[in-house]
């Protein structure tokens, strides 16, 4: 996700819009530095404004730190509803899920970044674990396991522990692509990859939970 343009560049006609603009921007700086690393006076610096006239949108960098989480999830969510085809079997709807979180991580790796950084970083330590702003994202897609007959029988916790497992290999795999090019080898690395996530996705589907 490439910063937001400074708002001087912009048309007077896009103002309504700069909210948008400057969470996008927020993303891009929480991802990189982590919430402690990134200021306010970053996140303003970035834009061309006072730390100020940021604050006067957002009020904190808790706030607009919430709102960057919220559109992390809107992003996800979105995702999984897209693959909700009910024409579609079970196995199908998952394998179209993940093989479009693995093409947007691979096009643009900022929300898996981002979203390891607030499990380093731990900030949710003392808030409800209802409130975790990945839970309604995680549930629907612990369901959509679920729907696969291999499953239905399964605890959901199985299940939670099988989409985390991918949801992880398929997020380090997109973060790591800046480097994986300097390795010998690794032409054919990301089709390769995909491929493993298919068969990996039918097996789960097919299989159930592993004993």
């Amino acid at each position: 996700m490439p910063p937001a343009s400074r708002p001087a560049d912009r048309p007077a006609s896009r103002s309504a819009n700069r909210p948008d603009e400057f969470v996008l921007a927020a993303t891009q700086l929480f991802a990189n530095r982590g919430y402690h690393g990134a200021s306010i006076a970053n996140i303003a610096d970035e834009l061309g404004l006072t730390k100020q006239a940021l604050l006067h949108h957002f009020g904190s960098k808790d706030a607009l730190y919430e709102r960057v989480l919220e559109g992390v999830a809107d992003r996800m969510m979105l995702m999984l509803m897209e693959a909700q085809n009910p024409d579609a079997a079970p196995e199908q709807r998952l394998e179209t899920f993940f093989e479009t979180y693995l093409s947007e991580g691979l096009l643009n790796p900022v929300d898996s970044r981002l979203i390891l950084r607030e499990l380093l970083d731990d900030r949710q330590e003392d808030q409800p674990a209802e409130r975790w702003f990945l839970r309604p994202f995680l549930q629907e897609l612990v369901a959509m396991v679920q729907d696969a007959p291999a499953w239905r029988a399964a605890p959901p916790a199985a299940a939670l522990a099988a989409v985390c497992d991918l949801l992880g290999a398929i997020s380090y795999f997109a973060m790591s692509q800046p480097v994986l090019p300097r390795l010998p080898g690794q032409a054919g690395a990301v089709e390769a990859f995909r491929a493993q996530i298919r068969k990996r996705v039918r097996d789960l589907a097919g299989h159930g939970p592993q004993s």
